[in-house]
C-alpha cells in the first residue's frame, strides 16, 4: 500500500517528459543577439504553446522524479537526488522564462510595453543568461542521473546511454541541424524517462 503513489508519479514523469519533448521541438534556442525576446513578442501565438508545454513538463517532472529515486535504494542515492534537484530546477527555470516572455507579449499587445522596452530587454545579458542557465542545468542533471543509473544498474543499459546521447546530440544539433530540427534529440530524453519510470514501477512490485 505504501507504494500506491508510485504509478501516479511514473505517469506524471512520462507526461512531463513528453511535454518537454514537444516543448523542445518548438522552443527556439537562446542566441546572443537577443532575438528570442523579440520573437516572443512578435510570435505570441506560438509562445502560448511553448509556455503551456514547458509548464506541463515542469510540473510533470517535479511530480514524477520521486518515482526515480526508488531505483537508488541501495546505491548512488545522493547522486540521484542531486540529479533530481538539477532536473527539476532546470525545467522550472525554462517554464518560468517562457511564462515571462508570454507576459511580455501580452503587455506589448495592450500597449503597456513599447518597442524600445522590448529592444532593451533583448539586449539584457541577464535575460539571455536565464534561459541559457535553464538549458545548462537541465542537461547537467541528465548527465548526473545517467551516472547514477550506470552505478545502480536498476534500469536497462540503454536508459542512461539515451540520457547521455541526448546531451551529446543537442550539442551536435546546435551546429549542424536547422533550427526546426534542433529539438529532435529530445526524443531520447523522453524515451529514457519513460524507460526509467517503467523500471521504477517494476522494482516496486512485490
Amino acid at each position: 500500500m505504501r507504494m500506491d503513489w508510485l504509478p501516479v508519479s511514473a505517469a506524471a514523469l512520462l507526461t512531463g517528459a513528453t511535454a518537454l519533448f514537444f516543448g523542445a521541438l518548438v522552443t527556439p534556442r537562446p542566441t546572443r543577439d537577443g532575438s528570442l525576446v523579440r520573437r516572443a513578442v512578435t510570435e505570441g501565438e506560438s509562445w502560448t504553446v511553448v509556455a503551456a508545454l514547458l509548464t506541463v513538463g515542469a510540473v510533470g517532472l517535479v511530480v514524477g522524479l520521486p518515482c526515480l529515486l526508488t531505483l537508488f535504494q541501495r546505491t548512488a542515492f545522493r547522486t540521484a537526488l542531486a540529479a533530481a534537484v538539477l532536473l527539476a530546477a532546470g525545467s522550472v527555470m525554462l517554464a518560468a522564462f517562457a511564462q515571462q516572455l508570454l507576459l511580455l507579449r501580452s503587455l506589448a499587445r495592450h500597449g503597456a510595453v513599447t518597442d524600445r522596452t522590448v529592444e532593451a530587454m533583448s539586449e539584457n545579458d541577464v535575460q539571455q543568461a536565464l534561459i541559457g542557465a535553464g538549458f545548462l542545468v537541465f542537461y547537467v542533471g541528465e548527465v548526473v542521473l545517467a551516472l547514477a543509473l550506470f552505478r545502480a544498474r536498476t534500469t536497462p543499459a540503454w536508459v542512461p546511454w539515451a540520457l547521455v546521447g541526448h546531451v551529446v546530440l543537442v550539442l551536435v544539433a546546435l551546429r549542424v541541424l536547422p533550427e526546426d530540427l534542433q529539438g529532435a534529440p529530445a526524443l531520447l530524453m523522453a524515451a529514457a524517462f519513460a524507460g526509467a519510470g517503467i523500471a521504477a514501477t517494476r522494482t516496486a512490485r512485490p
